[in-house]
């Protein structure tokens, strides 16, 4: 695939961006201490119709799975082309998997924009435009998604970062609510309540994988490492989490996103607290996501 890349440096922190590769910020690096926030996407070393364990990327028009390749919105049945490597689901939207176009680049600023027709993939043209800026020690990413077609159509929006851990680690959020997982980690439709701060260490996927889908989330999550602490912020609508490290791995995913996997099916269905959210033509649906960092002294 192609890979050329654009850098944004602001003294502090350094970002590679792909634009080709489906918007993912390829590296994140702090140059105090040369220290990766990111596991480094060097080069595209992936399976056929998969991606690197590396990054961040873009989760547009919706996050993780739709059971079955088979949405069901407005009294109707969408059948969306499966993804092979997680038959017979849909996964993670299509973007990622898109060359965006560069609309504007300077030192510390890039926007990205994608044009996306009706298609197998997702049965609704839209407009997605990501926005990169480096702020200090942190960078601020803006999602937005516009309705291009002329209905109504089901939209979600979050953002994938591989964060890096060692075995240090200690990853905090506060969520009030939890989502029941099959064993293939897909949600059920079932949730319960939950209290107090969930921690995360490399001792809860040493021997297995480690999945957890949160909502009613406050919005805030970080993660303590060797040399500092990453920190995500953001605030509605990306209001669930998802918090996926595999055995023995050595980084773990805090993804903000707008809403449960398989949302949009369970919506349907009249389960509450999905999060999903319908784009009427001509409408905007926006979130933004900070990911910092802070050296130990």
């Amino acid at each position: 695939m192609p890979d050329h890349r654009i850098t944004l440096d602001n003294g502090i922190l350094e970002a590679e961006i792909a634009p080709q590769l489906g918007a993912r910020v390829c590296t994140l690096k702090a140059h105090d201490g040369n220290v990766d926030l990111l596991v480094p996407l060097h080069k595209w070393d992936a399976p056929e119709h998969g991606w690197p364990k590396a990054g961040a990327y873009p989760l547009i028009p919706y996050s993780n799975r739709i059971v079955g390749a088979r949405l069901n919105f407005g009294n109707e049945i969408h059948a969306l082309k499966p993804h092979p490597l997680d038959l017979p689901n849909s996964l993670h939207g299509h973007a990622q998997r898109r060359a965006w176009q560069l609309a504007s680049h300077t030192v510390q600023r890039a926007e990205l924009v994608l044009h996306s027709e009706a298609s197998e993939d997702w049965p609704w043209p839209f407009e997605a435009r990501i926005v990169f800026t480096l702020n200090a020690a942190a960078l601020d990413v803006t999602l937005a998604l516009r309705n291009t077609g002329t209905r109504a159509m089901p939209a979600g929006l979050g953002w994938h970062p591989f964060l890096a851990v060692d075995s240090t680690s200690t990853v905090h959020f506060q969520a009030s609510r939890r989502w029941q997982l099959d064993p293939a980690f897909v949600p059920t439709g079932a949730s319960f309540p939950i209290s107090g701060v969930t921690e995360l260490t490399p001792n809860d996927w040493q021997d297995r994988d480690c999945a957890i889908y949160a909502s009613e989330w406050n919005g805030s999550a970080s993660i303590t490492r060797t040399g500092g602490t990453v920190r995500l912020a953001t605030a509605a609508p990306l209001t669930h989490l998802v918090a996926y490290a595999p055995r023995s791995g050595s980084f773990c995913c805090i993804e903000p996103v707008s809403h449960v996997a398989n949302g949009f099916n369970f919506a349907a269905q009249d389960i509450e607290g999905t999060g999903t959210h319908v784009l009427e033509p001509g409408a905007n649906f926006a979130a933004q996501v900070t990911l910092s960092w802070k050296a130990n002294r």
